[in-house]
């Protein structure tokens, strides 16, 4: 009876304890409402308060990733309390200072990719075989500083096929410039949606399936494997990729394109061993971000690290993979 009654007020003493912890509150900026990114923003930070006694995470939308960067700069105070949605791309933009960025800002370190973008050009003109023939037409891209609707595949065109100022390009943003070649307004337009090279999985952008639902006849154009390579030279980073034929439909053969990581990354300031615990939960629940979105079912344990050299991940996030087994 004495054992008993020991065990249960241990019991209650380890419950109060428990429920006196005090957790570190963390804060994460996104994306748009709305998006794919807002919405497995929010899982994460309900996956954490589900699993964790000492970690909390506060989500938020915000209008995109070069605001999340400049944010930083803005408020030095964030660097060891927030989590931004970033990629690769749009953080070595901002490290050099490079548009849409005005000034050098400080760099990032990965915790996880949670999708991987892959956009290309769309046209319904069937003349239009190749990139190089948009040469003296008009492209809608995305807005002027969206990475992956715009910048990145400007870059390509200029650098990648050579074609400088020949190419008219209308920054309309992304439904905007699907409804503008379904108008009959430009030769072509940005599409795309969010792949996984592991799986060889990809889902559409809501924008591109309701292009696609149009009924319209669409041609998807090869940005090309050795163009992409010349366009990651000449500085913007980005992964060639081969997206299987059966990933778009109507098409009969794979495409060419670009990838690039889609991510949650902290300053060099950010608390390594808060790094540790939240990239460790990532890890454990990577199956349960598919119950709140369809991107989820493309997030995987080795998804996580790719198109990311082993330097820019953080310390933390570093040992969180390697005692995983997905680094070494």
């Amino acid at each position: 009876m004495a054992y008993a009654m020991r065990t249960v007020i241990a019991a209650g003493a380890l419950a109060l304890a428990t429920q006196g912890a005090v957790a570190q509150d963390f804060s994460l900026m996104s994306a748009p409402f709305g998006s794919g990114s807002y919405v497995l923003g929010g899982a994460l930070e309900q996956i954490v308060a589900a699993n964790s006694e000492t970690i909390r995470v506060s989500h938020s939308e915000s209008p995109g990733f070069a605001f999340n960067h400049i944010q930083l700069q803005r408020e030095p105070d964030l660097r060891k309390t927030m989590i931004i949605g970033s990629g690769r791309a749009i953080s070595q933009l901002a490290v050099r200072g490079e548009p849409p960025f005005e000034e050098e800002l400080p760099p990032v370190k990965a915790l996880a990719n949670y999708n991987l973008g892959s956009n290309f050009l769309a046209t319904l003109d069937p003349e239009i075989k190749t990139v190089a023939d948009l040469e003296g037409r008009q492209v809608a891209l995305g807005r002027p500083p969206q990475i992956n609707w715009t910048i990145q595949p400007e870059w390509l065109l200029k650098e990648g096929w050579g074609l400088g100022d020949s190419v008219s390009i209308q920054y309309l943003g992304t439904q905007e410039a699907v409804t503008a070649l379904l108008d009959g307004q430009v030769d072509a337009a940005i599409v795309g949606g969010y792949f996984d090279p592991l799986s060889q999985q990809m889902e559409l952008s809501p924008q591109t399936s309701e292009f696609l639902a149009s009924g319209r006849e669409a041609h998807f154009l090869d940005w090309g494997t050795a163009e992409v390579e010349k366009t990651a030279e000449a500085g913007m980073p980005m992964t060639p990729i081969t997206l299987p034929a059966e990933a778009l439909p109507g098409r009969d053969e794979p495409l060419e394109g670009f990838a690039d990581t889609i991510s949650w990354t902290v300053s060099e300031e950010f608390p390594e061993e808060a790094a540790y615990e939240i990239t460790k939960l990532i890890i454990e629940h990577v199956g349960e971000f598919a119950e709140y979105h369809a991107l989820g079912k493309l997030m995987s344990p080795e998804a996580l690290v790719y198109g990311w050299d082993r330097e820019e991940f953080h310390p933390g996030a570093l040992r969180a993979y390697q005692e995983a087994g997905i680094l070494e």
